[in-house]
């Protein structure tokens, strides 16, 4: 049955034993020889006093072997494998001890390498991770981030700052975005706890809303597109055949040369079905836009192409910059925005601009034309404010743009009439 006594008190009490068993032998022995006091008392004592001697001696060297014991165990835990507290003791299970010692201490520095190469492996594969991401210490504050999360705040320094200061508090169980947090756009926050250290340590993976409304948006356009190519296809090229071909059996006298209401009607069926066509087929690159091929480009290589084809572009010059970006995709975009820009008339040319905020290089094109009537439609694809227009050139330069990892913001001109245009792209 086990009991709650200490190893101490079980090692005192069976050497009291030994005692009280010598002395009652010693005891035993002296009556049954008829010894007198005298004798007797010659004979127990100096017996009385190699056994307490020897019963002590025993109890302190256990109980110098278990502090020698834990010593060593403390030397295991900082680390410290050369030292060996129990030198003193040779052979025996002693050295059977030692043995195991060192099997477990090579074990244990054996499991620390590997976990600091797996610690070191997980901490650069989340630096080179596109997602947002930022390990909080015990206390709350930063201990680790990503470049990722650095490119979603609007500070540019987090050293020393807590998840406090960053607008990321812990509410009901769950972390959350406070209103007036640290960063450009709202994000979905999921979080793990790990231990390291023997410390509890927090890892939160930020997901972006606006990115995910992005893609199902950008979804939910491509499969209407699909639909709208198909079918119109599908019904306009034929019409559109027939009518060429009967416009050519006119032409070679197969039918009536004459002028009359049919040939007119065949014309303008002719004329629609194609503008119809070309319609579907502009919206179709919108469904079909290919992977960004990342080159290293420069501002000023772009500014030149974009003088040819604008030769009244007003382009403030600055110091070339350099970043990586599918150059005939960044074209196209601001091919259509600049002809926009153009379009919207006003009191003098467009001005272009470039800038580098941090890791990204962000582009400004303003003008003073007529500026935004209706924001909320702006990125609507089939909306447009042209008599002549399709609505479709904002929103492929909008996609054209996002396809490199870039933003692209329209906004009133700050300095007065007129539209701004801000694209950012990262370096």
């Amino acid at each position: 049955m086990p009991t709650n006594q200490s190893l101490e008190q079980h090692l005192k009490r069976y050497l009291y034993l030994v005692v009280f068993i010598l002395l009652t032998l010693s005891i035993l022995l002296a009556i049954s020889w008829d010894l007198d006091w005298f004798a007797s008392i010659s004979l127990l004592l100096p017996l009385l006093t190699l056994t307490v001697f020897a019963v002590l001696k025993s109890y302190r060297l256990v109980t110098d072997v278990l502090d020698r014991f834990g010593l060593q165990l403390d030397a295991l835990a900082n680390n410290e494998s050369n030292s060996w507290h129990l030198a003193k003791y040779q052979g025996g299970r002693i050295t059977s001890l030692k043995a195991d010692f060192n099997k477990l201490s090579n074990k244990i520095a054996k499991n620390k390498r590997h976990y600091m190469q797996t610690e070191e492996f997980v901490f650069e594969f989340v630096g080179m991770l596109d997602l947002p991401i930022v390990i909080l210490d015990p206390h709350g504050s930063v201990y680790f981030t990503n470049q990722a999360f650095l490119n979603s705040l609007t500070t540019p320094d987090v050293a020393g700052l807590t998840a406090n200061n960053l607008g990321l508090i812990y509410k009901q169980g769950i972390w959350q975005q406070s209103d007036d947090s640290c960063f450009e756009q709202r994000f979905h926050i999921s979080s793990q706890t790990f231990w390291r250290a023997g410390r509890n340590y927090e890892l939160l993976t930020l997901f972006s809303i606006e990115q995910q409304l992005r893609s199902n948006e950008q979804q939910v356009w491509q499969r209407l597109i699909r639909v709208l190519n198909h079918e119109v296809r599908n019904s306009l090229t034929p019409i559109s055949s027939m009518s060429q071909s009967l416009l050519l059996m006119k032409q070679q006298g197969q039918i009536s040369n004459a002028p009359d209401l049919a040939s007119d009607m065949l014309q303008v069926i002719e004329k629609r079905a194609q503008h119809l066509l070309d319609f579907v087929a502009s919206y179709s690159a919108f469904s079909q836009l290919p992977a960004a091929n990342k080159q290293a480009v420069t501002t000023e290589q772009i500014n030149l192409r974009l003088h040819a084809l604008f030769p009244q572009l007003v382009i403030q010059a600055t110091e070339p910059q350099h970043f990586n970006v599918d150059l005939g995709q960044l074209e196209q975009a601001l091919i259509n925005l600049i002809k926009n820009a153009f379009e919207a008339g006003g009191n003098s040319a467009p001005t272009l601009s470039w800038q580098q905020h941090k890791d990204k290089v962000v582009i400004e094109l303003l003008d003073s034309g007529t500026g935004i009537s209706n924001p909320d439609n702006l990125f609507v694809p089939f909306y447009s404010t042209k008599a002549q227009g399709a609505g479709i050139g904002l929103v492929i330069s909008r996609e054209l743009i996002r396809n490199q990892g870039g933003q692209l913001q329209l906004l009133d001109n700050p300095n007065g009439q007129g539209t701004q245009v801000s694209i950012a792209l990262p370096i």
